[in-house]
């Protein structure tokens, strides 16, 4: 993209302030009680699965939806009840919305159309932004005649020429193959780092939101589960919920043995003993507690004889598949009641292959371990927890 000058055309913040924001459709509630502060120039990313509330958000940031109570601040302003042009926002939809019997360039200018702004000025100004998004040579051109990585240029551009305080973006990468995904990311990061407004993007993928935000909302059923920066969120959950969805832990529960005098240990099912690198949990021994544990911090090695785990930190089972992937291998491990899974770099592997039906010992370092705020309840009594495929 062409790196042109550009300020928003209002210099108050863009600071998203959510304060017991709720919204219901009948008997379902879409967002429960969201309280939620959003720094000016972040890039935040809204992250759940369909039906968690993180679009119904957005759109009444917007002012496409109405609480049905709550308030909604952008800068000091209390925007509940005003319409979106008076928000200093702007929307890209996930299905671009562009029209299809306008060029381009009268595509890109439209929203100043809707503002009484001068057809010269905002054909020119249309074109500066075109030159930005580098479809220039293109603006005589409709939707149709574009690839959908250009729709989706056009889309941006049409969103940013308001100079908005805040851009909220719809899943804006989900049309696109893979090769653009991975482009538009840069893309949309960099162009937010330049410009230093407040970038609010609802995904529900996790690459996608840890490629592109400093600050990461995990929601599900309406609430936010978890709040914080890419590196927080995936490496620091705190609950089995934010540990499965992120992707890339096993999720395990034990009995709280010791608390006091070394390091926490845990009692788990078939003789499994689990010692972490911190003692600070306020629980009472007998009491169950629930950590996640990195999948690429994991080590096999393959088993010899059945007899049960001894050493801390070590669980047995039989490799049930593998799965390559490049630069690892996926293992799966069923543990005779969940199951748990290695990343393991594809040197080691294959220097030392592991075959279906294998028994194996998988085992980490106490410092590995996570402690997690509550207890897994997709555990259904078992010490393992499924873990995502």
């Amino acid at each position: 993209m062409n790196r042109q000058s550009f300020r928003p055309a209002s210099q108050e913040t863009g600071e998203i302030r959510l304060v017991n924001l709720t919204k219901t459709f009948g008997a379902t509630t879409a967002v429960d009680k969201i309280n939620l502060t959003i720094p000016h120039g972040s890039y935040c990313c809204l992250l759940g699965p369909s039906g968690c509330g993180k679009t119904t958000i957005l759109r009444m940031i917007a002012g496409h939806e109405t609480p049905t109570s709550g308030e909604i601040y952008i800068g000091k302003e209390m925007v509940v009840g005003k319409p979106p042009v008076a928000r200093g926002t702007a929307m890209m939809f996930q299905s671009y919305a562009l029209f299809p019997h306008l060029t381009v360039l009268d595509n890109v200018a439209f929203y100043l159309k809707m503002r009484n702004v001068g057809k010269d000025e905002r054909r020119q100004r249309a074109q500066e932004m075109l030159h930005r998004v580098q479809l220039h040579a293109l603006k005589d051109r409709v939707p149709a005649q574009l690839s959908g990585g250009q729709q989706q240029r056009v889309a941006l551009a049409r969103s940013l020429i308001t100079n908005p305080r805040v851009l909220l973006l719809d899943e804006p990468l989900s049309a696109l193959d893979e090769f653009l995904r991975l482009r538009m990311r840069g893309e949309l990061k960099s162009l937010q780092r330049e410009l230093g407004i407040t970038f609010v993007h609802v995904t529900h993928t996790q690459p996608e939101a840890i490629a592109l935000a400093n600050m990461v909302v995990v929601m599900d059923t309406g609430r936010i589960d978890q709040e914080g920066s890419a590196n927080i969120i995936f490496n620091r959950p705190k609950t089995p919920y934010v540990a499965r969805f992120m992707g890339g832990q096993n999720v395990l529960t034990g009995t709280v043995v010791r608390t006091a005098d070394g390091p926490l240990r845990l009692q788990g099912a078939n003789g499994a003993q689990f010692e972490a690198a911190t003692n600070e949990v306020a629980l009472p021994e007998g009491s169950p507690l629930s950590f996640a544990v990195r999948r690429d911090r994991i080590k096999l090695r393959k088993s010899v004889g059945g007899k049960a785990a001894t050493a801390p930190n070590e669980v047995r089972g039989v490799v049930e598949a593998t799965e390559y992937q490049g630069s690892y291998v996926k293992v799966f491990v069923d543990l005779g009641g969940g199951v748990f899974v290695a990343y393991l770099a594809d040197g080691d592997f294959f220097a030392n292959p592991i075959e279906k039906g294998d028994a194996v010992v998988a085992s980490w370092s106490p410092a590995d371990i996570n402690i997690l705020t509550n207890v897994d309840k997709g555990a259904a009594g078992d010490p393992y927890s499924d873990a995502m495929h």
